[in-house]
């Protein structure tokens, strides 16, 4: 019997290697809590992540892809609780972050600690 194109396009093992494949490239043999994606253009940026422990929510990225961090501006957490960028007036001993932002659309995804 003679195969045609659509013999040669199926695979019985595809989704085992595929599956194999992420385990060793991208979750590194570690557990995640989540598989997170940008919310603009929704390429995936954190396949190894842990809940935050405070807040259900967030999670906190082991390891990010297609993401870059702005170095150029420091944030911090304002007394209503959204990000304001650093002034002078920002009391010393106030946590300082960096925006961390999708490569593929810029989207604000995050952020970072400025002193890691």
């Amino acid at each position: 019997m003679e195969k045609t194109a659509e013999d040669y396009m199926y695979d019985d093992q595809a989704d085992e290697r595929d599956a194999a494949w992420a385990e060793s490239e991208l979750l590194k043999g570690g557990k995640t809590d989540a598989v997170l994606s940008c919310p603009q253009c929704l390429v995936q940026i954190c396949f190894v992540c842990q809940r935050h422990a405070r807040f259900a929510d967030q999670f906190r990225a082991l390891a990010a892809k297609h993401c870059e961090i702005r170095e150029e501006e420091l944030f911090v957490y304002g007394p209503s609780g959204l990000l304001e960028p650093k002034t002078e007036a920002t009391p010393k001993y106030a946590e300082v972050f960096r925006l961390v932002e999708c490569s593929k659309c810029q989207a604000r995804v995050g952020v970072a600690d400025a002193d890691g």
